[in-house]
C-alpha cells in the first residue's frame, strides 16, 4: 500500500487557514535539571508543548466539535520519535475515547504553535475499517534507514471486540511512502481481549522488533509478555509470556509524585519500556506496576528450542530503581536511560555502575513518558501527567502546558543502530 500524503503547500494552507485554539509553546517553560548534572548532559529545553493537544482541522466545524465535546480531555500525549529529516512524530492514544481525531501524528508548527497533523492522513487514521487503518497507536520507532516501525493496538474505547487484524505491525518507508510489511497479530501472539501492546525496540543488524505486552486489560497479575517480530519474515512469535520478570509486581502500587494513578483502586501495568545494549546482546525492560528493571541475553530469546530453565537463567534483574518506570532508550556508550514516574526523572544506568543517574527532575517532568533520539545526539522525552488525565483531575484551561516533549543534549548518540 502506498502512504496518503498531504503535498506540502496544500497542507500548510490548510493550517494556516484553520482558526486555532492552542496553549502556548515557548522557552519560558522550565525543568529543574538534577543540582549537579552530570557534564555530559545539556539542560534540558523545551521542543514543543500544549495545554489541549490541538490539531490542524480540516474545517470550523470539526475544531469547535473537538472543543464543544469535550474530546481534548481524552486526547493525550504518548510516544515520540524523530525521523532523520528532523520530523517530529507523536502518538495520541484513543483508549480513553475514540474520537480522539488521529492516532498517528507528525508535529507541525504554524505561527508559533505546534500542531498535530495526522500522518500520513485523516483517512488512514479513521475509527473502523479497522484491518486497514490506524487505530490506537503506541510505540513507534524511526530505524536509522529512515523506516517507521509501529505498533497498532486495534482496540479504541467503547469496542468490546478488537475486530479482526486490527492490532497490527506496519513498517512504513518514510523516504518513499511506500508501506513496506503489515502484520496482522494473531491471537496466539497477543490476546485480543487482554493485550495492551505499548512499547517496541528495533533491532536493525537482525531486522527484528521487540515489543512489550503490558497485559494489563486482564487486571492483576497481568498477562504480559514480549513479542518478537521479524521483519525479513513477516512473522512474530511470544515469548516470557506471563513470566514474573514482565508482570505487575503485586506488592506495589504505581504512584505518581505521592498521587495514586487511580483514586478508586490499583492499576495494574507490567512490562512497559524496553530497549538494547548498545552491541544488541542483552535486551532490557521495566515494569510500570513494580519498581525494577530486568534483562536477558538476546541469543536466549530468540532460540525457539530454549528451554524455561535456560531462559531463566538468563535473565537479570530485578535491579530495583526507586519507581514504576515508562519509557526506555540507550546509547552508543552503554547508557541505558529510563523515565521514573513515581519520582518524575528521567535517568541512567550502566552494565558497571547500575545506581541511577539523573539527568532530568522538577517541574515539568510529571510522568515521562517516551525516550528517542535525534541525528544530533539529543535525547527526547514526552511528558503527559497521565495519571491526573485517568482522573480526570487535569486542568485544560490553565496557561501551563499538560504536556510537553523535551530535548537534552548529550555526548553520545542513540544505541543499538546497525
Amino acid at each position: 500500500m502506498q502512504l496518503t500524503r498531504f503535498n506540502e503547500p496544500a497542507r500548510f494552507a490548510l493550517t494556516l487557514c484553520a482558526a486555532v485554539v492552542l496553549s502556548a509553546c515557548g522557552g519560558s517553560d522550565s525543568v529543574q535539571a538534577q543540582a549537579q548534572t552530570p557534564a555530559a548532559f545539556g539542560s534540558p529545553e523545551l521542543v514543543h508543548a500544549w495545554t489541549r493537544m490541538d490539531w490542524v482541522w480540516r474545517s470550523d466545524a470539526e475544531r469547535a466539535s473537538y472543543a464543544a465535546d469535550g474530546v481534548f480531555k481524552a486526547a493525550t500525549l504518548a510516544g515520540v520519535d524523530v525521523d532523520r529529516k528532523g520530523n517530529v512524530y507523536v502518538t495520541t492514544p484513543r483508549w480513553l475515547d475514540k474520537r480522539v481525531p488521529s492516532t498517528l501524528n507528525q508535529v507541525v508548527t504554524v505561527n508559533g504553535k505546534s500542531l498535530l497533523l495526522p500522518f500520513p492522513s485523516y483517512e488512514s487514521n479513521t475509527v473502523g475499517n479497522a484491518a486497514n487503518n490506524f487505530q490506537n497507536v503506541l510505540g513507534v520507532e524511526v530505524d536509522s534507514k529512515n523506516r517507521m516501525w509501529l505498533v497498532d493496538m486495534g482496540w479504541v474505547d467503547g469496542v468490546a471486540t478488537t475486530p479482526d487484524g486490527a492490532q497490527k505491525i506496519v513498517v512504513l518507508d518514510l523516504n518513499t511512502g511506500a508501506e513496506l510489511k503489515r502484520y496482522a497479530i494473531p491471537d496466539s501472539v497477543a490476546n485480543r481481549s487482554t493485550q495492551f501492546l505499548n512499547d517496541l525496540v528495533v533491532d536493525e543488524k537482525r531486522e527484528l522488533a521487540f515489543i512489550t505486552d503490558s497485559g494489563n486489560r486482564s487486571g492483576s497479575p497481568t498477562a504480559s509478555g514480549i513479542v518478537i517480530y521479524d521483519f525479513k519474515s513477516n512473522t512474530a512469535r511470544r515469548v516470557l509470556n506471563n513470566h514474573p520478570s514482565v508482570q505487575d509486581d503485586p506488592t506495589r502500587e504505581l504512584t505518581v509524585l505521592g498521587e495514586r494513578v487511580l483514586p478508586s483502586g490499583r492499576l495494574a501495568i507490567g512490562i512497559n519500556g524496553i530497549t538494547l545494549s548498545a552491541d544488541g546482546s542483552t535486551l532490557y525492560w521495566n515494569v510500570s506496576t513494580g519498581d525494577a528493571v530486568y534483562s536477558a541475553k538476546v541469543e536466549v530469546l530468540l532460540n525457539p528450542a530454549a528451554t524455561a530453565a535456560q531462559v531463566d537463567a538468563a535473565i537479570t534483574g530485578p535491579l530495583r530503581i526507586g519507581g514504576g518506570s515508562d519509557g526506555m532508550s540507550s546509547d552508543a556508550k552503554g547508557r541505558i536511560y529510563f523515565t521514573n514516574l513515581t519520582t518524575g526523572k528521567v535517568q541512567y544506568f550502566t552494565a558497571t555502575d547500575t545506581k541511577p543517574v539523573t539527568i532530568a527532575e522538577g517541574a515539568g517532568t510529571e510522568w515521562p513518558d517516551s525516550l528517542t533520539w535525534d541525528d544530533k545526539g539529543g535525547l527526547l522525552y514526552s511528558t503527559n501527567w497521565l495519571n491526573r488525565a485517568f482522573a480526570g483531575k487535569m486542568n485544560f484551561d490553565q496557561s501551563t502546558p499538560n504536556f510537553r516533549i523535551w530535548r537534552i543534549q548529550t555526548d553520545s548518540s542513540k544505541g543499538y543502530v546497525k
